[in-house]
């Protein structure tokens, strides 16, 4: 091969490489801006960290501090974010209530949502939560059918046959209806995002750590508005 064309394949080469290695790079520090810092400095604002929503929810004096997170279980954040955010709601005092809604995003989205609120109602919430994550994002598992989810099941707490009888129960269902008009009335439209108080929607723009402070500085905040009006 003459000198020239060879030196041309290997500059080639090497520009490829250096490109595969920036991106590789450039995927890390996105990754790592997501989970740690990201906005982690400074005064917490309104229309940066986390959005008033134009229709907010009603609570009565005395309710605890409502926090919700909607999440996908085919979002790969989510599956990162669900052991901080189950963390967090363990540690907070009685006077805050930590729930999730599953999103209904597409037909799949749908389809885990009603899975949710199934393995909820048959207790069995606890046991699979994150093994339906892992499933799904470390074993490449697909469900896209009722009964791929029940053979998935079958033999762990609960039998294919009984899992479907509850996946398409009223209650179930009633559930999952519910969970969708909250993701339209609080207008949710990517996940994980949480809402406080039904009044706040916090994204997560500044990565993990900076929407849990947010979480604490919006609770603070309505404890504040509540002692208030109740003075």
């Amino acid at each position: 091969m003459p000198k020239k064309k060879q030196d041309r394949r290997v500059a080639l080469i090497r520009n490829s490489i250096l490109s595969v290695a920036a991106l590789i790079a450039a995927s890390i520090v996105g990754y790592i801006t997501y989970v740690g810092s990201g906005l982690d400095e400074g005064a917490i604002t309104e229309g940066q960290d986390y959005f008033a929503i134009e229709d907010p929810r009603r609570s009565r004096p005395g309710d605890p501090i409502e926090v919700v997170e909607f999440f996908a279980y085919g979002c790969v954040h989510c599956k990162t974010f669900d052991p901080v955010i189950e963390s967090w709601a363990e540690n907070q005092p009685d006077d805050v209530a930590f729930r999730r809604a599953p999103t209904t995003f597409s037909p799949a989205y749908a389809l885990l949502s009603q899975t949710y609120y199934a393995l909820e109602e048959a207790d069995l919430l606890e046991q699979h939560h994150a093994r339906l994550f892992r499933a799904i994002h470390e074993s490449g598992r697909q469900f896209l059918r009722p009964q791929d989810v029940a053979e998935w099941l079958d033999g762990r707490g609960i039998s294919a046959e009984a899992f479907l009888r509850i996946f398409d129960s009223p209650a179930v269902r009633a559930k999952v209806r519910a969970a969708e008009r909250d993701q339209r009335a609080y207008q949710i439209s990517a996940t994980p995002q949480m809402v406080v108080a039904g009044k706040y929607l916090v994204t997560m723009n500044g990565g993990q750590r900076r929407a849990l402070d947010v979480l604490d500085y919006l609770i603070e905040k309505q404890r504040q508005a509540d002692a208030a009006a109740t003075n």
